[in-house]
């Protein structure tokens, strides 16, 4: 079968901020078949972006004594067949990309992009969170996080992913 596929891009890509289970996809043929990220994750302040922030006179404290701390069951089945691809036609004209930031578990296609079972099952804490941006001031702040649980961050992540795979 005929494919014809014509991806122009002349300019940059800036990615300020990707995060867990993050992707940018550019091309002709992109294909993302089980992804899996399971985590817990602690965090004093967090993130901070910008210009001329200011963290001052704080206290941060953080406590997390669980007993059984993040139990994760991650059997995932992956089912990716081939099928023949149809004739098909991409035209993409970009200048310049811009990504000022991208979460868990999410993805900018430019193309043609295949993604199945795309998981980011996670428990955080985080005393401060992020801060993001020009000229911020944080002054004088006390923050604790006391996370007092005997199981934490049960993650039964079990999936049947199935994706179509187009042969050229």
């Amino acid at each position: 079968m005929l494919k014809s596929s014509h991806i122009h891009f002349t300019g940059n890509i800036h990615v300020q901020t990707m995060e867990r289970q993050s992707g940018i996809f550019i091309g002709e043929r992109n294909i993302a078949i089980g992804w899996s990220a399971h985590g817990k994750e602690n965090r004093v302040i967090g993130s901070i972006s910008g210009q001329s922030n200011l963290l001052f006179h704080n206290i941060s404290i953080l406590n997390d004594p669980d007993i059984v701390d993040t139990p994760i069951d991650d059997r995932d089945i992956n089912i990716a067949p081939e099928t023949t691809s149809h004739a098909n036609t991409t035209n993409v004209h970009l200048k310049s990309l811009h990504v000022n930031g991208m979460q868990p578990a999410s993805s900018l296609f430019v193309g043609e992009g295949h993604v199945t079972g795309i998981d980011a099952n996670q428990k955080s804490n985080a005393t401060q969170g992020n801060i993001n941006g020009n000229n911020n001031l944080i002054e004088s702040n006390m923050n604790k996080n006391n996370d007092q649980d005997v199981v934490d961050a049960i993650i039964d992540d079990r999936d049947i992913k199935i994706a179509n795979i187009k042969k050229e």
